[in-house]
């Protein structure tokens, strides 16, 4: 698993790579109200999650961004730390913000 801390007063982590079957975490220590994960390539669907859970691909508790250059922004349901996890069964480039 690979795992990127994003510091408070920084927007987030870009141009990330996923490697095909392998969780990516991207942790806020800030309470995030909104995330935004964006696909640059369209490679592969993305899948993730914004709680801290592990997606899986095609996972029913997972989100989806399509294979598609496409973003989706969500509000995360914890308070405190943000963690944003992704997983794919390929390798796009991702970008992991706050809005």
């Amino acid at each position: 698993m690979t795992d990127y801390q994003v510091q408070p007063g920084e927007w987030g982590i870009h141009g990330v790579v996923l490697q095909p079957g392998q969780v990516t975490s991207f942790r806020f220590p800030d309470d995030v109200n909104e995330v935004e994960v964006l696909s640059h390539d369209g490679a592969a669907p993305v899948y993730f999650t914004v709680d801290g859970n592990e997606p899986s691909v095609e996972g029913r508790g997972s989100r989806v961004l399509p294979a598609a250059i496409s973003s989706a922004q969500v509000e995360p349901p914890t308070a405190g730390p943000t963690v944003v996890k992704l997983i794919s069964s390929g390798s796009p480039k991702v970008s992991v913000t706050r809005t």
